[in-house]
């Protein structure tokens, strides 16, 4: 999981992942999701610091003036408003102090392309599985070796096989929602959890899918197949 979703707990030991793909996994996979304005709103809204320690701001519009905004967020400040860095600050304050109201614009926040998410969740599902095995005493390498996560390797590391990988999505809770453990409050940045589904269990057969959770908003991918192979019927246990 990227830093810049606030996770600095479910982190590789260095040498799992080569430097080479690593680097290309930072820079074709996550960044794309990162970038995308769909996150950034939501990092943005939980103040979550990139690796460089920054709040990545929101870009906007003050109507009256014409200026290019930013909008910054703090934990121990708020959220401040000042001009682009292309933009002419004296205009803005101007019009800021001639008028007594004005508007500002932020673009409204869509999902990311869908390919580009299932990549990112995909590289997450693999990396989720390359933990467990190293937690439960194996070595990653023997993930390495099954043929059966041969085409979302592929999909994710080359962009290459299906043109999409489904991904279900749904809101499980709402961001910023506060959580109790006793006199303990917080917020959950992100989760995950691998489930697996027996398809045949008399000849070992399973289905593994990913459940990675964002600011409340859960995304599920099927690792051995592009389709969800009727996961929501399995999931309400309607299956016959």
């Amino acid at each position: 999981m990227p830093e810049s979703f606030g996770n600095t707990e479910h982190v590789l030991a260095p040498g799992v992942v080569c430097d080479g793909c690593n680097n290309y996994l930072a820079r074709e996979v996550e960044k794309p999701i990162l970038d995308s304005l769909y996150f950034k709103v939501r990092r943005f809204n939980a103040v979550v610091r990139n690796k460089r320690g920054h709040v990545v701001p929101l870009d906007g519009f003050h109507q009256q003036s014409g200026t290019r905004i930013q909008a910054y967020a703090d934990t121990s400040e708020g959220i401040s408003i000042g001009t682009h860095p292309d933009a002419d600050e004296a205009g803005l304050i101007k019009s800021l102090l001639d008028q007594s109201q004005g508007t500002l614009i932020f673009p409204m926040a869509t999902p990311p392309e869908e390919r580009a998410l299932a990549r990112f969740v995909g590289k997450v599902g693999l990396e989720a599985l390359a933990y467990r095995f190293i937690q439960t005493g194996k070595s990653h390498e023997e993930l390495v070796d099954m043929p059966a996560f041969d085409e979302i390797r592929n999909f994710i590391r080359r962009g290459s096989g299906p043109p999409q990988w489904s991904v279900a999505r749904r809101q499980l809770y709402q961001p910023g929602k506060v959580f109790a453990d006793g006199e303990e409050h917080y917020e959950l940045l992100h989760e995950y959890e691998l489930l697996i589904r027996p398809i045949d269990e008399a000849n070992d057969l399973y289905a593994c899918y990913i459940s990675l959770v964002l600011f409340g908003e859960e995304f599920v991918l099927n690792m051995g197949s592009p389709g969800l192979d009727d996961f929501e019927v399995w999931r309400t246990g309607d299956e016959v």
